[in-house]
């Protein structure tokens, strides 16, 4: 593996040379950026798929993917043709790392609020739709700036979109164990099509039904009474945790039009593998906002990360940060390591610190949710929470 990402990184800086000229300058940003220029290349997505791939494969494949990112489709400043409209399926706290990114770097379109700039409208849990360009190579997110250039509206735009990714090719369903369905779309748009009217009649299920969407090419589908079948959903969901382009790994559960996030009891069959699924998606929605949040920020506030413990029974938990004398935004997880000046850490739940000390816990409108911290806990605080934890 090691070789294999020297290769990947060695071969990343000689397409960006070549493309950018010989004189280009290029150089690290963190371990999964790479900047050329004024233009930043997250490797993240590219790095997946080209373990994906044949040795045979990837040199073309990375050539024409980095390429791509360097000069990505123009949207018209006029719109007179709609054919390249498609609707896409993102996670929710990409749009939110790409505003803050693009606040950050006072580009045209995202504000320093909290406010969206990316129009969308929710699917499910954390799933939401958008609009997109669909280049040659590559695609862009349609945002508020631009359809304002337009002169159109997000939800006259969006079933356009829809009628257009519906008049493209499918490749159809899978069947696996009979039982649960799986899109054998590889467009990046497997998902998206389950906003078109009657696609999910193709399956033969009836009744509500169980969705995964762990990835642009992966779509999942079961009978939400159907026990057995929601284990294979998310056993399958499990196996694809290092694909490229994650979208979220929360099954959601309903019918067209009206999803919701699927709850479980510790009683049912899939119960450990849903609660897994379910703690994987929070790190990665964390993950995501919390570079260009603290860069936004500007040292302001320091942006504590989410962590997850896997104990040994199968259970999982999540929990982060929360230092002395350190202004922070925690994240909200199942418990906090309250870290004191001398190194003593006492780890409580969420729910029994912010009963403790709620008037140090300031929410924000922060999307995913995060808590401003800037004093810490007394000593007589501290000694009532040991009474219910213990120091570790």
């Amino acid at each position: 593996m090691f070789r294999s990402r020297k290769t990947f990184d060695a071969q990343v800086r000689k397409i960006l040379r070549a493309t950018a000229g010989s004189g280009a300058e290029v150089y690290d940003i963190d371990e999964e950026s790479v900047a050329v220029g004024n233009t930043v290349i997250t490797l993240t997505n590219l790095r997946a798929k080209w373990h994906q791939l044949e040795d045979n494969e990837r040199v073309g494949w990375l050539t024409a993917a980095v390429q791509a990112l360097l000069s990505p489709p123009e949207l018209p400043d006029r719109l007179e043709t709609v054919e390249h409209l498609r609707p896409g399926l993102r996670p929710r706290a990409m749009l939110e790392s790409t505003r803050l990114a693009g606040a950050s770097a006072g580009a045209e379109g995202f504000t320093a609020s909290t406010r969206p700039t990316i129009p969308f409208v929710p699917l499910g849990g954390e799933i939401v739709i958008v609009l997109l360009w669909d280049g040659p190579v590559t695609m862009s997110m349609v945002n508020q700036a631009q359809l304002n250039q337009w002169g159109a509206r997000f939800e006259e735009l969006l079933p356009i979109a829809i009628n257009n990714l519906r008049d493209t090719d499918d490749a159809g369903w899978t069947a696996v164990e009979n039982r649960v369905w799986s899109s054998l779309n590889d467009d990046d748009y497997a998902g998206a099509r389950l906003l078109i009217p009657g696609y999910l009649d193709q399956t033969g299920l009836a009744g509500e039904l169980v969705v995964a969407h762990p990835n642009r090419d992966l779509l999942i589908i079961c009978a939400a009474d159907d026990a057995e079948g929601i284990q294979t959903l998310c056993g399958l969901a499990l196996d694809d945790l290092a694909a490229p382009s994650p979208i979220s790994f929360r099954p959601i559960v309903g019918s067209p039009g009206n999803w919701r996030l699927l709850k479980l009891p510790e009683s049912h069959p899939a119960y450990q593998e849903w609660k897994r699924l379910n703690y994987v998606d929070l790190k990665l929605s964390y993950d995501s906002v919390q570079e260009p949040l603290q860069h936004f920020l500007q040292g302001e506030l320091v942006v504590a990360g989410a962590s997850i413990i896997h104990d040994p029974d199968g259970s999982s938990q999540s929990y982060c940060t929360w230092t002395e004398g350190v202004p922070s935004l925690l994240p909200r997880t199942d418990n906090v390591d309250l870290v004191s000046r001398t190194g003593a850490v006492l780890t409580v739940e969420w729910e029994s610190l912010h009963e403790q000390v709620r008037t140090m816990m300031e929410p924000t409108e922060h999307y995913p949710e995060m808590w401003r911290v800037v004093s810490f806990p007394s000593d007589q605080d501290l000694q009532r929470l040991r009474e219910l934890r213990h120091w570790r």
